[in-house]
């Protein structure tokens, strides 16, 4: 029921949206230096505005190197 004009919106606009989306929140997930409230606020903002929260995101978080950095003060303590 979806017209070529439909289908190709969806191939070039909302399934490059979802896959960023999906990955911005795989890579929250696994992210070692946020707590559990910051992960969850980041999700909402990526679930609630796909693409602003995602690139958000993107653009705001730390490199893997500077998290893993981070982590390790945060769990040096012990």
């Amino acid at each position: 029921a979806f017209s070529a004009a439909q289908w190709l919106l969806l191939l070039v606009f909302i399934i490059p949206v979802l896959l960023l989306s999906g990955y911005a929140v795989v890579s929250l997930i696994g992210r070692p230096d946020l707590g559990v409230g910051g992960k969850l606020l980041w999700l909402i903002l990526i679930l609630v505005v796909p693409i602003i929260g995602a690139v958000l995101y993107f653009m705001l978080r730390p490199a893997p190197q500077e998290q893993n950095r981070r982590a390790q003060a945060h769990h040096g303590k012990h």
